[in-house]
């Protein structure tokens, strides 16, 4: 692990974060005019012995929208929900057991629309090992945790250009733990990463062809 990714260095980092996203993309060529729905999700961070990890969850093959993908514990916010926040940490309780009170909130990464149609935002929080998670079988399959320092080598990232509706972006895909986190949760982490090394953010993912 570098220093760059210690503990203490990545909550230094994410005690800049606000509760306004650090890349909002508020508009975007092909998603002119439509209503979108707004979710949140938190990337929930944990230290086990001297590293950093992140909380991945992969959904049930039989979900109607984003079955088999691994994604951060979220959903859609519900009318109950004040705050975008409050939507993120109570996915993460009904998900995976993680109650709202364990978690230190650092603030929001990002804003982003979906093609299935959400404007989801991204949290980011922290809470303490170890903790006894409760994965919810009816929207989890598998639960998994993947090391800051893992996610931030090279040899497991990759980038493909991909189009739809004549706009062009770049899909982020980091093959892990036998896992490939790919879609909007792998720009979630590629925004992450570039956060907390300092890189300068990517606020133009989305152009014209």
């Amino acid at each position: 692990m570098s220093w760059a990714l210690s503990p203490e260095r990545v909550r230094q980092k994410l005690q800049a974060l606000s509760w306004e996203p650090q890349v909002n993309f508020e508009r975007v060529p092909g998603l002119e005019g439509r209503q979108l729905r707004q979710a949140a999700v938190l990337a929930p961070l944990t230290q086990v012995g001297g590293e950093l990890h992140l909380v991945f969850t992969e959904r049930p093959s039989t979900m109607r929208e984003h079955s088999g993908e691994v994604a951060f514990p979220g959903g859609r916010r519900d009318p109950e929900d004040r705050r975008l926040r409050d939507t993120a940490l109570r996915e993460a309780h009904e998900e995976i057991g993680l109650m709202p009170e364990d978690v230190r909130l650092y603030g929001s990464l990002v804003r982003m629309p979906t093609i299935s149609g959400y404007e989801v935002t991204t949290f980011v929080g922290e809470f303490a090992h170890p903790y006894e998670l409760n994965p919810n079988p009816g929207e989890i399959e598998e639960m998994f945790l993947v090391p800051l320092a893992h996610l931030a080598d090279p040899a497991c990232q990759r980038v493909e250009q991909r189009s739809w509706d004549g706009v062009a972006y770049d899909l982020h895909f980091y093959d892990v733990a036998g896992h490939t986190i790919w879609g909007a949760t792998g720009y979630m982490v590629s925004v992450l990463l570039d956060f907390l090394a300092g890189r300068p953010l990517d606020q133009g993912r989305w152009t014209r062809e």
